[in-house]
């Protein structure tokens, strides 16, 4: 029988999951719609449908995760099963913030106007330049997830097996320094590309402003609004990930250590980034915001046709 409060926990990491999938999806269905029209994609359109795919499949994961975990099934899936769960439960994440802050990077690149020799190349291959930022992202995730498998075994005279499964109390330093390396790879060094990226864009934008104030045409507002739109948004990922992963680091070093209790919070901050970065997607990006529009006033049409008939 569950306990009231691990009720509540999956009660919320639920609901959050859903909503995430349904913006996961919904930005999924519009750039395979504008694939299929146009049979092409801009650079970072690939990199936020790959985020969004990352996302989902992340999500699909840690509902197998979390009902597993609260319902004490270790015994009847097996280990195998676990490690594997546990396994892409650091993958796509992982590799869900990587995509983040080559996102962050890209639009630094598309935006920001320098006649330096490195950017110059970059725009002229940005898209052959994505695809190697994800084959990297995708090899790195990959290898950094892998030595979870170690750190998994099953304690079968255990009466919670599902929450006492680390090999920790005597390998403490080897999983703190695991979970050192994790972090840095992982959440410090996204987190300096994607600071890097988006202070450069809008330092460039702000002295673009002061040029615009001086030849002011309704092409350039509209160019303006779009870049500063992309900004906005940039820096609400960014937030939205120093929240999420600082709060993840923290409670990942008392795992670490012991408190294995705490590991469905760090969960759970896995779960509110994939469900907050699409809505601020969505918010941020021209295209999929009208498409969200067209989409609500389809709804609305058609409440009040069946209304009326």
């Amino acid at each position: 029988v569950m306990a009231p409060g691990d009720i509540a926990q999956l009660s919320v990491a639920m609901a959050i999951l859903w909503f995430g999938c349904l913006g996961n999806t919904f930005i999924i269905l519009v750039y395979f719609l504008e694939y299929r029209g146009k049979r092409t994609l801009q650079p970072y359109e690939v990199i936020v449908t790959l985020l969004a795919l990352c996302s989902i499949l992340s999500e699909l994961d840690t509902a197998v995760w979390l009902l597993v975990y609260f319902l004490n099934l270790c015994s009847y899936v097996g280990e195998v099963l676990y490690k594997v769960t546990d396994t892409l439960i650091t993958f796509f994440p992982k590799s869900v913030y990587w995509l983040t802050a080559w996102l962050c990077f890209i639009y630094c690149v598309i935006i920001i106007r320098v006649n330096w020799r490195f950017f110059l190349r970059l725009k002229q291959k940005i898209s052959l330049v994505v695809n190697f930022m994800i084959l990297g992202t995708l090899l790195l995730c990959l290898s950094i997830s892998l030595p979870v498998i170690s750190r998994i075994k099953f304690r079968h005279n255990s009466t919670n097996m599902c929450r006492q499964y680390y090999i920790a109390m005597d390998q403490k330093e080897i999983s703190l320094l695991y979970t050192s390396i994790l972090t840095l790879l992982t959440s410090f060094l996204p987190l300096v590309l994607m600071l890097v990226s988006s202070f450069g864009t809008v330092i460039f934008l702000c002295q673009h402003s002061r040029n615009m104030d001086k030849n002011i045409t309704p092409t350039n507002i509209s160019h303006s609004e779009a870049h500063t739109s992309v900004a906005i948004m940039l820096i609400c990922l960014i937030a939205l990930f120093v929240v999420c992963a600082g709060t993840a680091l923290t409670i990942n070093l008392q795992v670490a250590s012991g408190q294995f209790d705490l590991a469905v919070a760090v969960i759970l901050t896995q779960l509110i980034y994939s469900a907050g970065s699409p809505v601020i997607l969505v918010i941020g990006t021209v295209k999929l915001r009208k498409y969200f529009k067209k989409l609500c006033s389809l709804k609305s049409y058609c409440k009040l046709h069946s209304n009326t008939s």
